[in-house]
């Protein structure tokens, strides 16, 4: 089988990305269902924190911000997966340089880099603020997120100069 181009492995895994995309525009649908719902109905609160034995007494509208910070980091993922998506479509039709994987590989690293500065500032302020416990956001966990984003620009630059290079080879004659 082949790796770029239509029926290729690039194809397969851009039908995959295509599959998780709009599972992520489901789940944000669901989340902000219930983000209102817990505001409609108070009582489904004290019920949740009780059934899911969530640390902490919260609230509705704490729960709800929960949510409300859940839905943004899938946002925030769901903006990562479109970029990933316009990538592999260029290497499903087999244009691996192409100029645009540039950027969009640039804009992914600026995401997965924000991604991780909004998770440490939401653990943060639900462990001051709501009184909500998780785990140490120390670790591997930290170090290989900040090499994965390190990686991404670096695979933009490696894309720039493919892109220069194929640029030089077209208008040599």
């Amino acid at each position: 089988m082949r790796l770029l181009g239509p029926r290729s492995i690039s194809s397969l895994l851009k039908t995959a990305i295509d599959v998780v995309y709009y599972g992520l525009y489901s789940l944000i649908f669901v989340v902000v269902v219930a983000a209102v719902c817990l505001l409609s109905v108070p009582n489904l609160a004290s019920e949740s924190v009780r059934r899911f034995h969530i640390a902490g007494d919260l609230s509705a509208g704490s729960l709800t911000v929960m949510f409300v910070a859940f839905g943004l980091s899938l946002a925030g993922y769901l903006v990562i997966m479109h970029w990933t998506r316009k990538i592999f479509q260029t290497l499903a039709e087999g244009d691996v340089f192409h100029p645009d994987n540039t950027i969009r590989l640039r804009w992914i690293g600026f995401g997965l880099g924000a991604m991780e500065i909004f998770s440490y500032a939401v653990r943060a302020g639900a462990s001051g603020i709501l009184h909500v416990h998780f785990e140490p956001i120390y670790g591997l966990r930290a170090v290989t997120t900040w090499f994965a984003v390190l990686v991404v620009f670096v695979l933009a630059e490696v894309f720039k100069e493919g892109a220069r290079l194929r640029q030089e080879v077209d208008h040599t004659i």
